[in-house]
């Protein structure tokens, strides 16, 4: 029976070497795939960067817009205060 035995410990010791493998190629997968994923998440699309960008101006534009709207409707206030309290 000691045959029988020393025969499924080979195989098992096999079988344990063959998984270990395989675990560590799995896991070589992953870190290649994670490293690869990390790459792409870097990159920017031309066109978008291009969209945000003619964004960013315009946001720009549209605030300089509302900061000289706000001084004439202060001024505007001014001049009505002014008239109602003469």
């Amino acid at each position: 029976m000691s045959g029988i035995d020393n025969d499924s410990t080979h195989r098992l010791q096999n079988a344990e070497q063959r998984l270990a493998l395989a675990i560590g190629r799995l896991e070589a997968a992953l870190e290649v795939k994670a490293a690869s994923q990390a790459t792409s998440a870097h990159k920017v699309d031309p066109a978008l960067a291009q969209e945000l960008s003619r964004l960013q101006g315009e946001n720009g534009e549209l605030r300089a817009l509302v900061g000289s709207a706000s001084e004439r409707l202060d001024g505007a206030i001014a001049k009505l205060k002014t008239q109602l309290a003469g």
